[in-house]
């Protein structure tokens, strides 16, 4: 039988997983960036580069507390939709 919980819990259920699908905008946008950052390194000296990659890694890892809080905001206010439709029952016609 299948279950959404043991699918979330071994990690099989992830918004990671909808990247495998990219779209022309998403290639688009991977290859600016793959581009843009090599013509960069190419002009920029080695302290230049380190410097270049310290603010890189610090960009990745905020991106990553912002889509681990995204994530999170998304899971809660599921669930609070889910608790107001069971708390309202039958509340789902519409008054004039």
């Amino acid at each position: 039988m299948y279950s959404i919980l043991e699918e979330f819990f071994y990690g099989t259920v992830s918004p990671k997983a909808q990247f495998s699908k990219r779209d022309s905008q998403y290639d688009e946008l991977t290859g600016i960036i793959s581009r843009t950052g090599k013509m960069l390194r190419e002009r920029l000296n080695e302290e230049e580069k380190e410097i270049l990659e310290r603010y890189m890694d610090a960009h990745m890892e905020l991106n990553s507390l912002a889509t681990v809080q995204n994530q999170i905001n998304s899971y809660k206010l599921g669930v609070l939709l889910t608790a107001e439709a069971f708390l309202t029952g039958g509340d789902l016609i519409a008054r004039s």
